[in-house]
């Protein structure tokens, strides 16, 4: 027998343990003495019994494995998306509808409102668009993405932004002006071409600047940017002129330039508009234009200035939305962005959508048969659909 346990109380409990009375041994009992006498140790014959604490032998489960992997997955492309950028591509977007009614405003003389509406449209363009952006506006047929030396040129987009801004400026300037002279009154007289872009690597790029007003090409007086074009067209390329220009400051000075060729049409290389001088206006009319850039409302404001002066409704109970610039004659000019344009329109809902002539079968593509549409050279063509789509 082993030794008591050293926690047993002492040696008299061992004896009277002892002295107690016993089963008669047999085989098992032997074995069973052998291995109490061995209790510390296993017999070498047999293997040792370890005993463990039960432990969890359940597994994650492959779905929640691959669940949890794939959510990683599309928020790493999400970031990736978002912060991916390209600074080569613009993203043109439909814009909104807005009642020029809201922007009109006559002091001191009556102002006639209009239960129908006269609305401009705009566009909406996302420079440095994010990866998404630009796949969003090649899969999406409302939506265009564009090179951004498209819309900018050499300009940034601030210096765009500023050119915006000073567009509609001149553009509300001349549409009150044109609003004016077609209910009868003296406004405008045409002074020149004025420069509004000089084109790099042309003719005209280190001879003319931006706000520059060419009066004269050879001592031949220049009234307005037609005229000006017509008088450059009329040389060969490769000849020598001489423009008389004046400067934003009043100067005038002389400017020699050689024309160049561009796929067989002679080139100054400018963009320009027709200046004009302004007598007093007989009505004081003001158009207070926030946040919206261009020269495209030109028309749009044209016509609400008449109907702002007009007793009887200009439009009757048609809700008109128009684009297009409107120069000091009264002609209209093509804009950018239609077919955004367009889908604005039809989400906004109108009954007539007036566009320049050149860009109707572009802006009818979108727009009809949702919303006719109507191509105008001019004022008085505008004025025309009106008053057809009345009856």
């Amino acid at each position: 027998m082993t030794d008591p346990p050293a926690d047993e109380p002492n040696g008299a409990d061992a004896a009277s343990r002892a002295a107690m009375p016993t089963r008669p041994a047999d085989g098992n009992d032997e074995r069973g003495e052998a291995i109490d006498a061995q209790s510390d140790a296993p017999p070498e014959d047999e293997p040792a019994t370890v005993s463990a604490q039960p432990h969890d032998t359940t597994q994650m489960p492959l779905w929640f494995v691959v669940a949890f992997f794939a959510q990683l997955a599309v928020a790493i492309v999400i970031i990736a998306g978002l912060r991916l950028t390209f600074e080569d591509k613009v993203v043109v977007s439909p814009g909104g509808t807005f009642d020029v009614e809201e922007f009109v405003h006559v002091v001191d003389h009556p102002e006639y409102a209009s239960d129908a509406s006269i609305s401009l449209v705009s566009v909406r363009a996302s420079f440095v668009p994010s990866l998404f952006e630009v796949i969003g506006g090649w899969l999406d047929g409302a939506l265009e993405v564009v090179e951004v030396e498209k819309i900018l040129g050499e300009r940034t987009v601030a210096e765009n932004r500023e050119d915006g801004r000073l567009q509609m400026d001149q553009s509300t300037q001349i549409a009150v002006a044109v609003g004016l002279e077609h209910l009868g009154y003296e406004i405008m007289t045409p002074i020149g071409a004025r420069v509004e872009r000089v084109m790099s690597d042309s003719p005209a790029e280190d001879a003319l600047r931006s706000g520059d007003i060419v009066q004269f090409v050879d001592g031949d007086p220049v009234m307005t940017a037609a005229g000006l074009a017509e008088m450059i067209r009329s040389h060969e390329p490769g000849a020598v002129v001489v423009l008389t220009a004046l400067d934003p400051d009043g100067e005038t000075r002389p400017v020699t330039v050689t024309l160049a060729d561009r796929d067989g049409v002679t080139l100054l290389g400018v963009i320009v508009t027709t200046h004009v001088e302004f007598a007093e206006l007989p009505i004081d009319v003001r158009l207070n234009v926030d946040n919206i850039g261009g020269p495209s409302a030109g028309l749009a404001f044209t016509l609400s200035v008449i109907d702002a002066l007009t007793p009887e409704p200009l439009t009757g109970d048609l809700d008109v939305t128009a684009t297009g610039t409107i120069h000091h004659d009264g002609s209209v000019g093509p804009i950018g962005g239609v077919p955004q344009k367009a889908h604005a329109v039809v989400r906004s809902g109108t009954d007539l959508f007036l566009v320049p002539s050149s860009q109707a079968d572009e802006a009818a593509a979108v727009a009809e048969p949702s919303v006719p549409v109507v191509g105008v050279d001019s004022l008085e063509e505008a004025l025309e659909a009106i008053a057809a789509h009345q009856s």
